[in-house]
């Protein structure tokens, strides 16, 4: 695979389309294309002129490059202005200013999603505009533009300031449009975990697998809000009222349902239910053979679809919503059986998964879906420490990269590759651009927003980190992961009311989640509240099979407080520990004590060491807990250095 050269770069996005080109093309093919001739001919000239880049086009639809504001501005004024003339073509134009990833295939990043939000809002003859562009050109003589205020868009996780040019010869939507696109969520929907009624209970995956191929068949649909996986399937075990579970999610329709399994015969009951009232839209049964799963997942989504025609236009009702990456019933199955296991997120649970994804692959070698999570379940095992990662990371990589190459779609290919770039070969700059690809690709993806927020966290931009560990909670409010890394962050900022709040949250939805556990002990050791701190690791330690739990903890623990016998009786444990466990690798553990204890070449001995094995988890150096005790040292700029971390301001703030 050819390496790319990847440039991060602010640069002013613009999105332009033709308004109602897929029912010109439905009425008059031939007029159609050569409309969008004549808009393609048009925006190229002027190109030249304004220093624009065509990055891709999309059917009727170009993305933009300028280096400008300004010039993307005016470009667009002018690309109007001489659309207008007769043959007209209804053009709509968005523009936004923001940080991208650019490289050989295009530019990715949130800049690019929320060009494409800002454009979707335009009418006819349009140019519209998120507040940072108005800042650049607000001093510029010439522009007149009308405020819509700040909205929350689809996919878009902070509020955006929408303005529309308001010169001659440019139309402007009125408030009342803006506000009937923005302003309601009757678009929206949770698919219940489905149950099993199936005689046997180990069809359980079935059931799940079902309701995740729903949610990722409703996905498709334009602007319909589906509540993610991880937020409907707390509700697996906990009963509720649908009105309630339609407040919390913000949801105005909710699917529940059963799935019956015997031999090759499946039936699968749906409800579609109003959560205003609670009162049934629709309900009916599906029945089949198992070959015709895929068309059955099809119909029940098109079901959803119809109930909610208001909301849809006619050629989105038309469209094809369920799409299996896989023709193999066997190997879809597999890939079910795999994903319930990878939905358990343990070690035990994602070894069984491998067997199912590496079944599924067995049936059908180019089932991108099944290659896709394989290769996260390989990132999850060289993370975490159950696989040697040199080995875990490199197939990985082989995976992500099959997938890609078959299907170049799927965030979680580029999120699983990103990670790769970014633990295991350091390469920082590759690991941004996949994991910009991926959001660019699923902006409403939350593990694509948690990797980015841990990409910013290692290089010290801390204001990035929090917006995207934020963005990943309101995308997925009751993910585990999510609230873990938004308590991190805001430990890491001080902001320690917040992280514990956090961190109570993921305790709320699961008591024994030692992670945020030990994230509460963390924030409560550096407010020096040490009996609360050591309560939390006790507890912690408690939900571990092992003579050694929590001993790195307690070490460290007893160190900040001072106390030097009872951190060196835990400092013996890990050193036991490591000769029992050679596998396990407690080089920053050590590292860590040791600075706490003030024994600062030990410390740095230990650092050098994680450098020396590549281990991932120094990349973390400048967000330790032990760092401010480091920094003075010259040592601590030659570790950095020898990382080759990118040269980011480290916020202010911390």
């Amino acid at each position: 695979m050819t390496q790319q050269t990847n440039i991060r770069m602010l640069a002013a996005v613009m999105f332009a389309d033709i308004v109602g080109y897929s029912k010109m093309m439905q009425q008059d093919e031939q007029k159609a294309k050569f409309l969008r001739d004549r808009q393609r001919t048009v925006i190229n000239k002027l190109l030249l002129k304004y220093h624009g880049q065509v990055m891709q086009y999309y059917g009727d639809g170009i993305l933009i490059m300028f280096g400008s504001a300004l010039d993307a501005v005016n470009c667009g004024w002018d690309i109007q202005k001489k659309l207008k003339k007769d043959p007209a073509v209804p053009m709509r134009i968005g523009i936004h200013m923001g940080d991208v990833m650019y490289d050989d295939e295009g530019i990715y990043g949130d800049a690019v999603n929320i060009a494409a939000r800002v454009q979707s809002l335009g009418i006819s003859g349009s140019v519209m505009m998120s507040g940072k562009v108005v800042d650049e050109i607000k001093n510029q003589p010439g522009f007149r533009v009308e405020s819509f205020g700040e909205l929350e868009l689809k996919n878009i996780y902070m509020p955006v300031g929408i303005y529309a040019l308001a010169n001659n010869g440019i139309d402007v939507p009125s408030q009342s449009y803006i506000r009937r696109l923005t302003g309601s969520n009757l678009k929206s929907i949770a698919v219940l975990p489905f149950n099993n009624f199936s005689s046997e209970s180990d069809n359980e995956y079935f059931s799940d697998g079902i309701t995740e191929e729903i949610i990722n068949a409703l996905t498709r649909i334009k602007d319909l809000q589906v509540a993610s996986r991880t937020s409907v399937f707390t509700y697996k075990k906990d009963i509720k009222d649908i009105r309630e579970i339609g407040k919390e999610l913000n949801v105005s329709t909710v699917l529940e349902g059963s799935v019956r399994k015997a031999g090759n015969k499946i039936r699968v009951t749906a409800q579609l239910i109003n959560t205003e009232n609670g009162f049934h839209i629709w309900s009916e049964n599906f029945d089949g053979e198992m070959e015709d799963i895929f068309t059955v997942q099809d119909e029940i989504s098109r079901k959803i679809v119809d109930k909610l025609q208001d909301s849809f236009s006619h050629e989105e009702q038309k469209q094809k919503v369920y799409e299996s990456s896989t023709d193999s019933v066997e190997a879809y199955n597999y890939y079910l059986q795999g994903l319930y296991y990878w939905n358990k997120r343990t070690p035990e649970a994602v070894f069984k998964a491998i067997d199912y994804f590496d079944r599924a692959i067995g049936e059908c070698e180019t089932y991108t879906n099944a290659l896709a999570f394989l290769a996260n379940c390989y990132t999850y095992l060289g993370t975490i420490g159950h696989m040697a990662g040199e080995r875990a990371f490199l197939i990985a990589e082989k995976y992500a990269l099959r997938a890609i190459e078959i299907n170049n779609s799927r965030a979680d290919s580029y999120i699983a590759l990103g990670y790769v770039n970014l633990l295991f070969k350091w390469e920082f700059s590759s690991a941004e651009s996949n994991f910009r690809k991926a959001i660019t690709l699923e902006p409403d993806n939350s593990e694509g927003r948690q990797v980015l927020a841990l990409y910013y966290r290692i290089i010290g931009r801390y204001d990035k980190m929090l917006i995207q560990a934020e963005s990943a909670v309101k995308i997925d409010p009751l993910s585990l992961p999510a609230l873990l890394e938004s308590g991190r962050s805001h430990m890491i900022l001080g902001n320690y009311e917040k992280a514990l709040n956090a961190f109570n949250e993921a305790l709320e939805l699961d008591p024994l989640f030692r992670s945020a556990l030990e994230g509460k002990a963390m924030v409560y050791l550096v407010q020096k509240k040490y009996d609360k701190s050591l309560r939390m690791i006790k507890k912690y330690a408690k939900l571990i099979d092992s003579k050694y739990r929590g001993a790195t903890q307690l070490a460290f623990i007893y160190a900040m407080m001072g106390d030097k016998d009872l951190a060196g009786e835990y400092l013996d444990l890990m050193k036991e520990r490591e000769k029992e466990e050679p596998d396990r690798n407690l080089t920053l553990d050590f590292a860590m004590v040791y600075a706490a204890l003030g024994d600062k070449d030990r410390a740095f001995e230990y650092l050098q060491k994680a450098v020396d094995i590549k281990l991932g988890s120094i990349l973390l150096i400048h967000s330790l807990p032990i760092a401010d005790q480091l920094k003075d040292d010259p040592r601590y700029n030659q570790i950095v250095d020898e990382i080759g971390l990118p040269n980011e301001n480290i916020s202010a703030d911390h």
